[in-house]
């Protein structure tokens, strides 16, 4: 059972989610998702939220805990006392002190999304 609601145009969860979700509106998190979220919107994943997957948005909002990848059309602000393990993609980051990020930071356009999933660059033996 998924304990969610939605507050105007704003869906919210507050339990544990499996899978891909799609949001057209804004989406807050008080719980836990494992898989990956599209948002048309802003997310926000509150200071109890944990996300295990990539997130796509417009903008976000970390208070708790983002274990993937982040695509961000907008603003990124990552809060004190959020945790951030994967690579960001945004045109403003914004990270308050004691907040944690491990990754790396790459920068875009203002209003762009990477389409198409994130490929990462092979390792290159040189020792050939």
């Amino acid at each position: 059972e998924i304990c969610a609601c939605l507050v105007g145009s704003e869906m919210c969860i507050r339990d544990r989610v499996k899978g891909t979700i799609t949001v057209e509106g804004d989406l807050r998190l008080d719980g836990i998702i494992e898989g990956n979220v599209s948002c048309r919107g802003k997310v926000v994943i509150g200071p109890q939220g944990r996300i295990k997957g990539n997130v796509t948005c417009t903008g976000a909002v970390l208070h708790g805990m983002l274990q993937g990848d982040i695509q961000v059309a907008e603003d990124l602000i990552m809060k004190s006392g959020c945790t951030m393990n994967g690579d960001v993609y945004t045109c403003k980051l914004e990270i308050e002190s004691k907040a944690r990020f491990n990754g790396t930071c790459n920068t875009t356009e203002k209003d762009t999304l990477v389409t198409s999933q994130v490929v990462k660059p092979e390792t290159v033996d040189t020792e050939k």
